[in-house]
């Protein structure tokens, strides 16, 4: 690939990379989006403004890269024949879920976000790295600075249209937490939820400082300010998953030793947490724990109740129209689960999908950022519920991997 094609390239991936967290789109499709007659915005259509970029390199980049590749596509699908038939009969059943346009327009972000990771796998060796130093610093510097006078404020910079910050004065939903002087607001930035927020400037702040670090530089003021961004971020969201990733990332990376079964240690952890969460339920009245750990049982019910398939594609919302709970009636959201979450919506079938496509991508990642990312999949579904949260998915597996590989 010339330098011609690889400086347009980069632009559109660091645009992708700014506007991600951008909570702008189009939508349709809202008179479907209803749940036992509660509106569910997760079964509403939308194209995000942050897809333009990805779209353009779609056009541009993939027909190139697919007609230089033809020969080993034809042999991968000779040899790997029967993973393309299963491929086939996933697609095939999305027609069949209760919601078909919402699981159609599902996989179709999935197919964005594998061709956004494929290429920026592709030219990150070759790109200029302070580009990709530059735009995860402003966009953590610029996410973070909305969110601090959101939290000072106590209201929007702008009107919703301007940035797509959430109305505060005109929602009823808005997160808020108790501080001694009464109940405040938690910071938003441009995302849908505080927790979004938390995972922007945390998982960008480190990718970031990463970046600095394995270019031989020692830390320097401009290191401590971002340490100190992610720190108040995580103070005015009071995101409790972002906190326990961030912890135990920084545990890892104090402690090396910690980690010397780096799968054993990442997955025991993403075992635990449920299980925790289970016995939490019944040690405390907290309203989050107990949402978190019912929607993960009705997850698992969805599995033993459709194992090869599951429900489709985002459509584990559909099924909460059975829930007659007073305190999950208004609470219509995918499992904070993802692992339990992708198991009900694909069923064995997805399970077998993704693993095999994660052993032939060879991704390798630090045991840290594995421990960081398993730990926020265990707790929350904006990584891939979010169009900015699979963004930030792709970010810290391709990034870190080519770190591995250097």
């Amino acid at each position: 690939m010339t330098s011609k094609q690889i400086k347009p390239l980069s632009l559109l991936l660091a645009s992708a990379i700014f506007l991600a967290p951008l909570n702008l789109f189009i939508k349709w499709g809202e008179s479907q989006a209803y749940v036992g007659g509660i509106f569910s915005d997760y079964l509403v259509n939308k194209l995000w403004l942050a897809e333009i970029p990805v779209l353009l390199i779609a056009v541009w980049w993939l027909p190139k890269k697919i007609i230089a590749n033809r020969q080993k596509i034809i042999q991968f699908a000779k040899k790997y024949w029967w993973l393309i038939l299963g491929l086939l009969i996933f697609v095939a059943r999305q027609f069949f879920s209760t919601l078909p346009t919402a699981s159609w327009w599902q996989l179709l972000k999935v197919i964005e976000l594998l061709i956004f990771a494929a290429c920026l796998k592709e030219i990150l060796p070759k790109v200029d790295r302070r580009l990709i130093e530059y735009v995860l610093l402003i966009t953590v510097i610029f996410q973070f600075g909305v969110g601090l006078l959101q939290f000072i404020n106590q209201q929007p910079l702008f009107d919703y249209h301007i940035l797509g910050e959430t109305q505060f004065t005109g929602s009823i939903n808005v997160a808020k937490a108790s501080f001694t002087d009464g109940e405040t607001s938690l910071a938003y930035g441009t995302t849908a939820h505080p927790n979004i927020l938390a995972g922007v400037v945390t998982i960008l702040g480190l990718l970031w400082l990463e970046i600095r670090l394995l270019a031989n530089k020692k830390p320097q003021w401009l290191e401590l300010v971002v340490v100190a961004i992610i720190a108040v971020t995580l103070f005015i969201t009071q995101s409790y998953s972002a906190l326990l990733a961030t912890s135990l990332f920084l545990l890892i990376k104090t402690f090396p030793s910690v980690a010397k079964q780096p799968k054993p240690l990442a997955w025991s952890i993403g075992l635990l947490i449920p299980l925790l969460l289970i016995f939490l339920t019944t040690q405390t009245n907290d309203q989050s724990i107990f949402r978190r750990a019912f929607l993960n049982a009705h997850a698992v019910s969805l599995v033993a109740e459709q194992p090869l398939f599951g429900t489709g594609l985002n459509n584990f919302t559909t099924t909460l129209d059975q829930v007659t709970h007073p305190e999950l009636v208004r609470f219509i959201q995918p499992a904070h689960n993802v692992f339990l979450l992708i198991l009900a919506e694909t069923g064995l079938l997805g399970l077998l999908l993704i693993w095999q496509a994660l052993r032939a991508g060879r991704l390798i990642i630090p045991t840290a950022w594995l421990v960081l990312l398993i730990t926020l999949l265990s707790l929350d579904h904006y990584l891939v519920t979010q169009w900015v949260g699979g963004v930030l998915l792709a970010l810290a597996v391709i990034i870190n991997h080519r770190h591995q590989d250097q």
